[in-house]
């Protein structure tokens, strides 16, 4: 009985962590969405700039036509990535059994050093205690079997009227139950033996299991948090600048369209590949939480 609540127990966590994760992935495709959006607005700066050069003849047509082709681009992009939102949105709705919205959505990855801290690093694990508790059944299935091997000896006490002499009256009865069939009796128990063997095992393993779990997603977090602290500190910053040097020098002239508007692909990059990184760091924390039931994650607004 105990094993079942603690196995139920774990199927709650792992439905738990399938819907952040799935979460996880809808917040980045309105993410993409957004910077979708932001690379737009960026190449119709473009377009402003080459529509003035054109004006003061130092411009082409072509150049016009080039940036009025990737406007088009990014807006069949914009198709495919609402497809893909409302591809997501279906697969949410068996596990939150409705459809998703995308108001206020946030995700922000958990704190590197409240997630593992090493003083919650106990067995407390439903699939763990649903493993001890068989071990502790097979435990007793073999106490069982050790104690009907044994003779058994019963005493009863009793109070005969028939008898005239009342010194007789009461009478006190032993009895002794001795098993006939010693080989099944061994059998029985050396059965029980190796399964409560088997059940000890298990256990042991579904452990260490259990640690190995945590420590990989231990070593996916550090990893994430390492490249979101690049990009946060050194990509973005740089790729911002680039995007402003690569405009600066179209509207003086010194610089090529071409060069501009892949900066402006560069600058959404970096920004949907620190989207990625929060997403995935978000989808190992929430399989962090169902190994560990710590608290350290915003929840989804």
């Amino acid at each position: 009985m105990l094993a079942a609540q603690q196995e139920t127990q774990w199927l709650i966590r792992q439905l738990t962590a399938r819907v952040k994760e799935a979460y996880a992935y809808w917040w980045y495709t309105n993410e993409a969405i957004n910077l979708h959006h932001e690379t737009r607005a960026l190449v119709e700066q473009l377009a402003t700039v080459t529509e003035q050069r054109l004006d003061y003849g130092i411009g082409s047509q072509s150049e016009m036509l080039r940036v009025k082709t990737e406007l088009d681009t990014l807006d069949a992009r914009l198709v495919e990535l609402q497809a893909e939102k409302a591809g997501l949105a279906s697969d949410l709705i068996p596990l939150l059994g409705r459809r998703p919205t995308g108001a206020s959505l946030q995700l922000t990855e958990a704190s590197e050093t409240l997630l593992f801290a090493d003083g919650q690093l106990e067995p407390d694990h439903p699939l763990i205690r649903a493993a001890e508790a068989r071990e502790a059944e097979a435990r007793a299935r073999l106490d069982v079997a050790e104690v009907d091997r044994r003779p058994t000896f019963t005493a009863n006490a009793g109070y005969n009227s028939l008898w005239a002499d009342e010194r007789k009256r009461w009478v006190v009865g032993i009895g002794v139950r001795i098993p006939f069939s010693g080989q099944r009796q061994h059998s029985a128990v050396r059965k029980a033996t190796a399964e409560a063997s088997q059940k000890r095992w298990l256990a042991t393993q579904d452990q260490r299991e259990w640690r190995a779990s945590i420590a990989k997603l231990r070593a996916s977090v550090e990893a994430g948090h390492g490249r979101l602290n690049i990009l946060n500190e050194r990509h973005l910053p740089n790729q911002r600048a680039h995007w402003e040097a690569s405009l600066n020098e179209l509207a003086s002239g010194t610089g090529r369209l071409e060069d501009a508007i892949n900066s402006a692909r560069q600058l959404t990059g970096v920004k949907l590949r620190r989207a990625g990184v929060i997403r995935d760091l978000y989808s190992a924390s929430a399989g962090y939480e169902a190994l560990i039931p710590v608290r350290t994650i915003n929840a989804l607004n």
